[in-house]
């Protein structure tokens, strides 16, 4: 392959809006496939070049990132995504689960580490503007992310389940579920500004 194949190759996957690390892993998949659909068909660039890219159809397909954004994206980076969003999902339940159990076994202890917890979160997010690490704009797109927004549903709808099957209706948004869903905001909110601060992809840009 020449320069101008390998151009091709590199302007139709930046089509495809992917990130850094993803373009450069379908990038080097590129190449090597057609090279090898070159050498073993003995095909010129541009067939092996279609056929490629039909193998890979699926996955570059563009799809919505979120049910809650507009965004679209290739079908393999929503893949990656969407994983991602469920480990930091997960991390933060274990988070609920923990602050719940903390407390029904000392009260005082888990108001102590709960404004812990919030203070360290401001003081990171205080550092992260400071040094210029995040912008106010980001931190915007950040407090109304899809993933947090469906985070948001789901505990209006959970919440207020789960007192009506404890028999507390009369009191719809009751402690310590109420703490717990902060704990949980919290939690991937934290996540969202580490990961948005090491630049790795969380649908903002």
């Amino acid at each position: 392959m020449n320069k101008e194949n390998l151009k091709q190759i590199e302007q139709y996957l930046k089509s495809k809006n992917l990130s850094s690390a993803i373009f450069t892993e379908v990038y080097d998949h590129f190449v090597m496939q057609i090279s090898d659909f070159m050498l073993k068909k003995e095909v010129g660039f541009q067939e092996a070049f279609i056929h490629t890219t039909i193998n890979w159809q699926s996955e570059l397909k563009m799809v919505r990132a979120d049910i809650f954004s507009f965004r679209r994206i290739a079908k393999i980076e929503k893949n990656l995504l969407q994983m991602r969003f469920r480990k930091m999902m997960l991390l933060a339940f274990l988070f609920c689960l923990l602050s719940g159990t903390l407390f029904y076994l000392n009260e005082d202890l888990y108001l102590a580490i709960q404004g812990c917890f919030i203070t360290l979160h401001l003081l990171f997010l205080l550092y992260s503007f400071i040094f210029g690490k995040l912008s106010f704009s980001d931190y915007q797109r950040i407090s109304f992310h899809p993933l947090l927004l469906r985070s948001l549903l789901l505990i209006l709808i959970i919440v207020p389940i789960l007192n009506i099957a404890f028999k507390t209706h009369d009191h719809i948004w009751e402690f310590p579920l109420n703490h717990m869903a902060l704990t949980f905001s919290v939690v991937l909110q934290t996540q969202l500004l580490y990961y948005r601060i090491k630049k790795v992809n969380i649908l903002l840009s």
